[in-house]
């Protein structure tokens, strides 16, 4: 990945005793990797024969904070609070209280933190719960979490279709359970980008490859969550007219479209994004905003649609279209972004 290069700095080879040679490290070097004096660094030789300086993970002391329930106006306050310490990242939360007794306080909590991964419930007395992270960062490289979001999105894309196509109700809870779990890697995502410019040694773990690719990561998890959200309104828009929507062909054969070309411009944008393919994301941001609105409307062009339900219904869709065109627009926009960092023919990096 091209980007602006190193400024080059020079140091002057001193000698320490008999045997050793040393230089002096930059300071901006030293500290952005909160090294202190007395610290281990590793140092390797490469092929070529030049040194690479290495840091150790950080043992860096666990951050925490603690609040005070009994202040929260209601357990959806708590809620809300405990979550915010989760995202920006403190390794314990202690939740301190005098009138509810402890089983009461953990099981209004339990369901919480069951959905924000590495969390777990580390001590229970009778006037504090303490919850701390068990997360090992280097299972998390950002592109894996991007990926497991696409995944995860595009599942649900599918299974509306299938759902659309064979009528299986039980297919709809999946979507909700999905779509969670998009939710979930959205809360992560967050998570690891506070601690990262928190603890910047975590950046070998996370594999950030540059400030654009940070940015890139965070708007891109962002994006998957409010597909997997329009994704599962409209399931459950689809499964409560379902049989009206087999009613009425032109109804069916244009969402069918819609499903269809959603899932391939989806495809299309997260490997342009990928690949930082110029192609493919040029394609996808010169298509019309209303691109898969206008599938509905080709179809429903010559039907009246007599049933308020099925009009209020195409009406929804379209909405929903038009967010999701958006979306995959924008993913598009982040492979440009990204796609100018890297080195090609077309854009040569010189600074």
């Amino acid at each position: 990945m091209g980007g602006k290069r190193p400024e080059r700095v020079f140091r002057r080879l001193q000698v320490v005793g008999r045997a050793t040679y040393s230089i002096s490290l930059p300071k901006d070097w030293v500290l952005s990797r909160g090294l202190r004096p007395g610290d281990f660094i590793e140092i390797s030789e490469g092929l070529d024969g030049s040194l690479r300086l290495s840091t150790p993970e950080a043992r860096l002391k666990l951050s925490s904070c603690r609040i005070n329930a009994d202040l929260c106006r209601s357990n959806e306050q708590l809620q809300n609070i405990i979550l915010a310490g989760y995202r920006i990242g403190y390794d314990l939360i202690h939740v301190s209280y005098s009138r509810a007794l402890a089983h009461e306080i953990s099981k209004e909590l339990g369901g919480l933190v069951e959905k924000l991964p590495g969390f777990e419930l580390a001590r229970s007395r009778d006037s504090e719960l303490v919850f701390r992270n068990v997360l090992d960062y280097s299972r998390f490289p950002v592109d894996d979490l991007i990926k497991r979001s696409y995944i995860l999105t595009s599942e649900i894309l599918s299974n509306i279709s299938r759902f659309l196509e064979t009528g299986r109700y039980d297919l709809i809870p999946y979507l909700e359970i999905l779509r969670r779990r998009v939710e979930e890697l959205l809360q992560l995502h967050t998570r690891l980008i506070i601690t990262y410019f928190k603890r910047r040694e975590l950046g070998r773990s996370l594999r950030f490859r540059s400030p654009s690719h940070i940015h890139s990561s965070a708007i891109l998890v962002n994006l998957m969550d409010d597909l997997a959200e329009a994704l599962l309104k409209l399931g459950e828009l689809v499964s409560g007219l379902r049989k009206k929507i087999w009613a009425v062909s032109t109804m069916y054969n244009g969402l069918r479209r819609i499903l269809e070309e959603s899932s391939r411009l989806l495809d299309e944008a997260f490997n342009a994004y990928l690949s930082l393919n110029l192609e493919k994301a040029i394609a996808i941001l010169t298509l019309p905003k209303d691109h898969l609105a206008s599938l509905l409307r080709e179809e429903l062009e010559e039907t009246s649609l007599r049933d308020r339900q099925l009009y209020k219904f195409a009406a929804q869709v379209e909405l929903i279209s038009l967010s999701l065109c958006s979306a995959f627009q924008k993913i598009a926009r982040l492979a440009l972004d990204m796609f100018m960092e890297s080195e090609s023919p077309i854009c040569e990096i010189e600074g």
